[in-house]
């Protein structure tokens, strides 16, 4: 199995360090950029075309999910986690419906992230616990949410 290339995006020095060391300890994770603002992380999607990459919503200049817009024209086939300290239903509802592919609260990252990453991998959606704790539905954006510690799709009951 190739390496998984990411792009980490997030304004704090300090973040992106915790972060990359969390990613280093599976060595199938390659992060092959870091970047602090969102012009700057479209510029590198588009040169480098991650498989993956670990967004902030809170950066300087454009916001995490405007990046998430522009990823998705220039980089298509890069897939988005939004790591946030923002945990508010319509905020990840607004973050998801960019094409993002999951959220974890930053206050979840240590024990979620990684758990993220796989189920992303697997073509499915993830969502922090605390996320879905708050009563988060997987209709909310309109495809099916995993939500962890789980790694199973939640579909949504039939209609009728």
């Amino acid at each position: 199995m190739p390496p998984v290339q990411i792009l980490v995006v997030d304004d704090h020095p300090v973040v992106r360090r915790v972060i990359c060391s969390l990613l280093s300890s599976d060595p199938i994770l390659n992060v092959v950029c870091e970047t602090a603002d969102g012009e700057q992380t479209v510029q590198k999607a588009k040169e480098l075309m991650p498989d993956l990459v670990l967004l902030d919503i809170s950066l300087p200049g454009i916001s995490g999910i405007e990046t998430a817009r522009r990823i998705r024209r220039v980089s298509p086939n890069s897939q988005i986690i939004f790591l946030s300290q923002h945990d508010s239903l319509q905020m990840v509802k607004d973050a998801l419906n960019t094409g993002g592919h999951g959220y974890v609260a930053k206050s979840d990252a240590g024990s979620e992230l990684l758990k993220a990453i796989r189920a992303v991998r697997e073509g499915k959606q993830f969502v922090s616990q605390r996320i879905a704790s708050q009563g988060w539905r997987p209709q909310m954006v309109g495809s099916a949410v995993t939500s962890g510690p789980r790694t199973s799709p939640v579909s949504s009951p039939p209609e009728g």
